[in-house]
């Protein structure tokens, strides 16, 4: 891409200046389209990835997990966490960390809450009760991320993948684990969530002591603009939700220093012939008006996710179908439009 046009991106509000991205993803459902390739990928492939989320824009990566089904994807703590899982890469983590300092990115790093679910019991819900193992194991694992990557310039903080609804027993997991364990293992380092929409929160009011109860420092919700399918609506109304109450939710996160970003769904449900989802590539137009109806009311739109969803199609990342490369070129083309206008 030309160097010129990618600084000029800077210039264009309503875009996306963030992405989750997985080494090996717990639900291989929604992922089925990448994640079986990824995880036989080496490290140029990695690398590759990393280098073409930069390329257009994107400045933060947050990495949805680093454990799979209770095996660690890196090395180096056998005697602490476990046995890592076995990858064609060795250390992805590693890889995508060090090129991500190389380009003047920041990484968040995903833990917890479903790194341990096949040992104990299905946590889907999360509900109680909590066995004491599962808090000392994920904040183990916190413990060598923060140990091997925390003094890396691209370090952000951690990220909890459960996507919490705000109600009492969630809220009271979060406190118990957050505050009693992560903490004074991590110290202030920032913590990231992204629950899912905000227009689905029982009581705005009540978000800021919430957050504060759960030592949250950046709150983004998912919009909720890839599920017009699953959940039989038009999705923008789910969308419509969520900036209504980001907007009511900004001046309140101001007041208590909470970050406030949102999470900007790029895909598509297509059902399986299990009944379960995969996720595809949704179409521009939809996500164009995601971003710009987003954009202006929060400090930073990421989205899940490029890697398999809206990723440009070459030889060393090999992923997502047909039209994954379609809404790739679609949106470098939106930027390109927007980025000439404010020129002229």
């Amino acid at each position: 891409m030309d160097e010129q046009v990618f600084k000029e991106f800077a210039l264009t509000e309503a875009r996306i200046t963030g992405s989750f991205f997985d080494v090996c993803h717990p639900n291989v459902w929604n992922t089925a389209y990448w994640g079986d390739v990824c995880r036989f990928w080496g490290d140029t492939n990695w690398r590759a990835l990393i280098g073409d989320m930069h390329d257009i824009g994107i400045d933060t990566i947050i990495l949805s997990n680093v454990a799979f089904w209770g095996r660690p994807l890196f090395p180096g703590y056998e005697n602490k966490i476990g046995l890592p899982l076995k990858m064609t890469c060795s250390d992805p983590l590693e890889v995508c960390a060090a090129e991500a300092d190389r380009l003047g990115m920041k990484m968040f790093f995903g833990i917890g809450l479903r790194g341990r679910v096949s040992q104990i019991r299905d946590y889907a819900d999360m509900r109680p009760p909590w066995p004491e193992e599962w808090f000392q194991w994920n904040t183990a694992l916190a413990e060598a991320i923060l140990d091997r990557f925390g003094s890396r310039t691209g370090f952000a903080g951690f990220y909890i993948p459960y996507e919490i609804d705000f109600i009492d027993y969630q809220l009271e997991l979060y406190e118990k684990w957050i505050r009693g364990y992560l903490r004074p293992a991590i110290g202030r380092v920032p913590v990231l969530i992204s629950p899912g929409n905000l227009g689905d929160h029982p009581n705005l009011d009540e978000l800021p002591r919430q957050l504060e109860r759960t030592d949250i420092q950046i709150l983004a919700p998912q919009d909720y603009g890839g599920r017009g399918w699953d959940m039989q609506k038009d999705a923008m109304e789910f969308v419509r939700k969520n900036a209504e109450a980001l907007t009511k939710a900004a001046p309140m996160m101001k007041n208590i220093g909470v970050s406030l970003w949102s999470n900007c769904e790029v895909f598509d449900h297509i059902p399986s012939p299990d009944g379960r989802v995969y996720n595809v590539a949704g179409p521009f137009q939809r996500i164009r008006r995601q971003m710009e109806l987003q954009a202006p009311l929060v400090e930073k739109l990421i989205c899940f996710q490029y890697q398999g969803i809206m990723n440009r199609h070459s030889d060393l990342v090999n992923i997502g179908r047909a039209d994954t490369d379609i809404l790739y070129r679609d949106y470098v083309d939106y930027l390109r439009r927007r980025t000439s206008r404010r020129r002229l």
